[in-house]
């Protein structure tokens, strides 16, 4: 058997909480294992009991192979020994700045909240006049402490606490809103970087402060960018999001060198990226400073492909569009220029595009159609060169206005190639190929690599035309 891979019941109740990475190793991701004929494969997996209050941990799923047939289910349960312990420290404001408690700093009446990291239980409990706050008896597990809005005046940033037969004497530090003293900014050391290689980055924070700010961390990629750096991992040291935090003080700059390896995503995007934030973990977040940059992957390739349909219903597709004129751009006094024609089907695609930068897509109709929305359109392409995501551009009845077309200013090298529509006579290759194969790729290659350290902020996230940008 080949391709043999599961599938988890994560959901089910009392079921065993598997980490992503490692997971189920190579039974959890394609291309999947091979298992010959009266062999066997063993995997460790680990993971963690998720609902505190169930008596057994289960463990259940089934395989399939890469005919992606059920090929037999497994299931396993274990009882649970439940240890009951004790949570319990000092709630303080850290006025100084020092990070430890000092005299006169305790914290009367803070409400806080003990949250399962894994499950849905929580602890509740209120510090008393001395500052002491006492969760009871508590499930011993990891818990996260802390974050939310701030309660009479301090924030409180989450730490993750594990919680034991009799854990005691949390420190439990508040601190006031940074009110604008941290200043942040992030630079990669290179302009360039391949898939997979570990990529130095340089962090710079200021404090204006007239106190130290101590447990400073980074909060990176929180809109889940494939092709963008996490911001965690050994490589960030201090800074890692759930580590201790750096101090910063005041009216010092410190600079820290931060690894982490390039995602191998990056090459569908022609580009790595990070974005982050700084300050307290998980408080007062839209008020951290925030600095991005990114540097150039080149090597990938990237397909274009979609549509030109009637969209005069909206409430019903209409029929693709032939004959539509489409001049696909880069940016640039020199712009790479690829033109193609809708097939009878309105179907276009342009192939052995270079992705990464911003382009553009200008439409000419036949006569008596005009393009719905923008014209031209701005388009960011994302490889896979075989896994194209397709583009519907809606038009309808009337006459489009004037579009100016991009041209290319005397003195720059070869001029972009005509395309033929997609199954049109004279392609190369199947499928609706475009034929740039023979002559595009090196004209687009060549054209948006140009272009790559100057066009690479235009794309989905970043909205700004500068390379680095800082608070």
């Amino acid at each position: 058997m080949t391709g043999l891979q599961l599938n988890y019941f994560f959901s089910e109740p009392g079921a065993l909480s598997i980490p992503y990475e490692p997971g189920w190793r190579e039974l959890g991701r394609s291309p999947g294992v091979s298992l010959e004929p009266a062999g066997t494969i063993e995997i460790p997996v680990t993971g963690q009991v998720a609902d505190l209050d169930s008596d057994v941990v289960n463990v259940r799923g089934f395989l399939y192979d890469d005919s992606s047939l059920s090929i037999g289910e497994f299931k396993a349960s274990v009882p649970v020994t439940k240890v009951v312990g004790g949570a319990e420290g000092v709630v303080f404001g850290d006025k100084n700045g020092n990070g430890k408690l000092d005299d006169g700093e305790q914290l009367a009446g803070i409400p806080l909240t003990l949250r399962h990291t894994l499950g849905t239980k929580e602890y509740k409990a209120t510090s008393d006049a001395d500052g002491k706050i006492d969760f009871g008896d508590v499930a011993a597990a990891r818990y996260l402490l802390g974050g939310g809005e701030a309660i009479k005046g301090w924030l409180f940033p989450t730490k993750v606490v594990q919680v034991g037969a009799d854990t005691t004497n949390l420190p439990i530090r508040g601190v006031q809103p940074l009110n604008g003293a941290l200043k942040a900014s992030v630079s990669f050391t290179k302009d360039t970087y391949k898939a997979g290689e570990l990529a130095h980055l340089t962090v710079t924070l200021s404090n204006s402060g007239s106190i130290p700010l101590s447990g400073i961390v980074a909060g990176c990629n929180r809109v889940g960018m494939d092709f963008g750096l996490r911001g965690d991992g050994p490589g960030w040291g201090e800074l890692a999001y759930f580590a201790g935090g750096v101090t910063i003080a005041p009216g010092e700059t410190s600079n820290f060198d931060v690894s982490e390896k390039v995602p191998d995503a990056a090459l569908n995007h022609g580009r790595v990226a990070v974005a982050c934030d700084f300050g307290y973990a998980e408080v007062d977040i839209e008020r951290n400073p925030s600095a991005i940059d990114e540097a150039a992957v080149p090597g990938g390739m990237a397909t274009l492909a979609g549509q030109v349909a009637d969209d005069s219903d909206p409430s019903k597709p209409g029929p693709g569009i032939a004959g539509v004129k489409l001049v696909f751009s880069s940016d640039g006094d020199c712009p790479t220029i690829v033109e193609t024609t809708t097939d009878a089907d309105g179907n276009f695609k342009i192939e052995n595009v270079v992705p990464g930068p911003k382009y553009r897509l200008f439409f000419a109709p036949p006569k008596g159609w005009r393009i719905k929305n923008e014209n031209p359109r701005s388009i960011y392409v994302v490889g896979p060169p075989d896994n194209p995501a397709r583009l519907h551009v809606g038009a309808e009845k009337g006459e489009e206005p004037p579009v100016t077309m991009p041209t290319r200013r005397p003195g720059c090298d070869a001029s972009g190639t005509t395309t033929p529509a997609p199954n049109a006579p004279g392609q190369q290759g199947s499928g609706g190929g475009t034929g740039l194969a023979s002559t595009g790729a090196d004209v687009l290659g060549l054209g948006a690599l140009a272009l790559a350290a100057l066009a690479l902020g235009g794309g989905l996230v970043f909205t700004s035309r500068r390379r680095r940008q800082a608070d």
